[in-house]
């Protein structure tokens, strides 16, 4: 990653910023309202929501990418325990994944995913899942190439009636193949 960014844990001054730049880009894709995450409560404070370090929820994290110069947070992810998830494989739910343009098509995305994915597994989660509709046609297939695949049918319960995109992707460490 350039020296410019740094993906760092969420911090409380994160919150408004964040909740600008998910809106903006939820404008920008014609997806806001009822069933969007722009009607999720926790958007007017993430940091609440995940509490990262020192007051870190033991089953939840979210990152941002910050522009050094400026201080300014142009992207962010997290993740946190899939509501009314009632599978036997411990899931988790991607959450509130967005990127100012001007990071777009340049690695965080996937930069941003991999640090999701080491911390998820690292509590102990099995899968992780994620919602998303179909105007998103780079993030899809940025999340097809690290290994989600699409669902026939919803998992849990997010309040995301309005995606209709459904894919999850296995955390487990795959097995070493002895040659």
């Amino acid at each position: 990653m350039s020296s410019l960014f740094q993906i760092r844990p969420i911090e409380p001054q994160d919150s408004v910023q964040l909740e600008a730049l998910i809106l903006s880009v939820l404008t920008e894709l014609k997806c806001v309202g009822p069933g969007f995450a722009s009607a999720d409560p926790e958007l007017q404070d993430l940091f609440a929501a995940y509490q990262l370090p020192p007051h870190q929820a033991p089953d939840r994290g979210y990152w941002v990418i910050q522009e050094q110069a400026t201080g300014r947070v142009l992207g962010g992810g997290g993740f946190a325990p899939l509501k009314g998830h009632t599978g036997p494989e411990k899931t988790c739910e991607l959450q509130k994944v967005y990127f100012h343009p001007l990071l777009r098509g340049r690695g965080f995305g996937r930069k941003l995913l991999e640090k999701n994915f080491q911390e998820a597994q690292a509590l102990g989660y099995q899968q992780m899942y994620l919602e998303t509709v179909g105007v998103m046609t780079n993030a899809i297939a940025m999340y097809e190439k690290l290994g989600f695949q699409r669902l026939d049918n919803r998992l849990g319960h997010t309040g995301h009636a309005s995606c209709h995109i459904f894919m999850k992707r296995s955390l487990e460490k795959p097995a070493l193949v002895l040659a």
